[in-house]
């Protein structure tokens, strides 16, 4: 069971780290409100998905 759940989790946390170092999401000092909180995740998910199509069309 445990090599099962590893084999999953590996690919989740190589996403999530790459997603960390192309947006540097993880940076919320200047966060103070759940409106704030919404935008930075948001405006950061885009600009990873923005980067990933990036990545895909200029293979």
């Amino acid at each position: 069971m445990p090599t099962a759940i590893s084999r999953i989790r590996q690919p989740i946390k190589a996403l999530f780290a790459w997603i960390e170092e192309k947006t540097g999401i993880e940076c919320l000092s200047k966060v103070r409100t759940y409106k704030g909180l919404t935008l930075h995740v948001f405006g950061k998910l885009g600009a990873a998905l923005f980067f990933w199509n990036f990545l895909q069309v200029s293979s």
